[in-house]
């Protein structure tokens, strides 16, 4: 197509003009899967000190050269700058576009490490340059161009990579911003500390949503497991409570494109296409999204001890100390939901209302006390489920009810009042899940 003059992406442009959709094209700030060699052996050889060779591929697959050459960008280098620029304008120039994203999820290193959060001037400059390259173009165009960011989902994480998002926010710089994490979706993010500065400022927040829980699900599942249409309402429930324009996806893709499990042959799942496009209808309709049942996870995105990109991740997690009984620990989980005061168990089965599940680290002998928001559930509302195998934590499960449960941020409280004779490994847990089902 190319030698034949037609740009692909000039394709996909006509086709979003054709639907009256807007077209903008994204940039991966710094994308490490190392698919890029060649062109970083070009580079260190040209311009040395563009590359940031202190990180390395995020992926295992990658050329063993990108981990030697390096496969990251330098923005403190004028010159990275100067080429991205000359690019991002020629696009802007030479085709149909509507605007331009800088992707940040795609990765937010982009300075060296001990000089990312003073560098927030450096970018901030990009970002203005850009944004008036846009707005000349625009004036040729005769319509504005947008510019929108895809960045972490916590501020405090963003400063710490030299991305200073409320300015680029207050002064008017980017139209949209999309906070979310590099590789999974996280069901408790403060995304009010998004909206409510856009609001001020006539910017946009559209929240993103992966395919995918965390590492460990992931790993364990052997990269099988993938976020269901409850899950999906559920976290959208979070994104429009904490009043979001919309949401956007990552990865959205995998879940009918190809298995990147190793060691299998790499097959696809066509047979789910096109329905799971259906999920993004119902998504973007709070209406439709409150008429479903929802799965709320909290899962350590990277491990229980993780931190994931440059260390910004901090995961909820109660750890008590069998030395010290009676110690309270708490994990904080979000739901923007007005919750029934009496939800319905049959069994274990969740019938109408909602109902907590977890595992915490306890065995045979143990004793614990549980809370929602300090009122104490009743030891007869709480059931445990054992398993055979010693080394696998039991299920916990209870009616959630509201009062005490409330609409936001909750506080899952558990004591360790009774500690097994013997035992010395301390009480852990790092995992709530919360089932929501809507009397039909």
């Amino acid at each position: 197509m190319m030698d034949a003059g037609t740009m692909p992406v000039e394709i996909y442009i006509d086709q979003c003009h054709q639907e009256n959709m807007e077209f903008i094209a994204g940039f991966r700030m710094n994308d490490r899967h190392g698919n890029n060699p060649d062109l970083f052996l070009k580079i260190s050889q040209e311009h040395p000190d563009w590359i940031l060779k202190e990180f390395k591929p995020t992926s295992g697959a990658a050329d063993p050269r990108s981990r030697e050459i390096g496969c990251s960008l330098d923005y403190s280098a004028a010159g990275v700058r100067d080429w991205l620029f000359s690019i991002m304008k020629e696009v802007a120039n030479r085709f149909d576009v509507d605007g331009i994203e800088f992707n940040f999820t795609r990765m937010p290193e982009c300075f060296p490490r001990d000089m990312a959060s003073q560098s927030d001037a450096i970018m901030t400059g990009f970002v203005r340059r850009v944004r008036h390259m846009l707005d000349e173009t625009g004036q040729q165009k005769g319509r504005k161009l947008l510019l929108g960011v895809r960045v972490l989902q916590h501020l405090e994480g963003c400063q710490k990579m030299g991305l200073d998002v409320p300015t680029w926010i207050q002064q008017k710089l980017v139209n949209y911003v999309a906070p979310g994490d590099i590789g999974f979706t996280e069901f408790n993010a403060p995304l009010e500390e998004f909206t409510q500065l856009a609001r001020a400022h006539d910017c946009y927040i559209y929240p993103q949503v992966e395919s995918r829980l965390g590492i460990d699900r992931w790993k364990q599942s052997n990269r099988t497991e993938f976020q269901t249409p409850d899950q999906y309402r559920a976290v959208l429930r979070n994104i429009y409570g904490a009043g979001a324009d919309g949401f956007s996806t990552q990865n959205y893709f995998i879940l009918w494109g190809p298995q990147f499990s190793p060691g299998t042959s790499g097959f696809s799942r066509p047979h789910n296409y096109p329905k799971v496009l259906n999920t993004l209808q119902i998504l973007r309709d709070p209406q439709r999204v409150a008429a479903g049942d929802r799965h709320f996870i909290f899962t350590p995105l990277w491990g229980p001890d993780g931190q994931g990109p440059g260390k910004t991740y901090q995961a909820e997690r109660i750890d008590l100390k069998r030395a010290d009984l009676g110690q309270r620990g708490e994990f904080r989980f979000r739901m923007c939901e007005h919750l029934p005061a009496d939800s319905q168990l049959e069994g274990a089965t969740l019938q109408t209302g909602a109902m907590l599940i977890c595992h915490p680290g306890i065995v045979p002998g143990d004793k614990i006390e549980i809370d929602i928001n300090g009122t104490p559930i009743a030891a007869e509302n709480i059931q445990y489920q054992w398993k055979e195998d010693s080394a696998t934590l039991p299920t916990c499960r209870f009616p959630l009810n509201s009062p005490p449960a409330v609409y936001g941020d909750n506080y899952l409280g558990m004591k360790l009042v009774k500690s097994a004779p013997g035992e010395t490994r301390d009480m852990v847990l790092h995992d709530v899940e919360v089932l929501v089902k809507v009397a039909k």
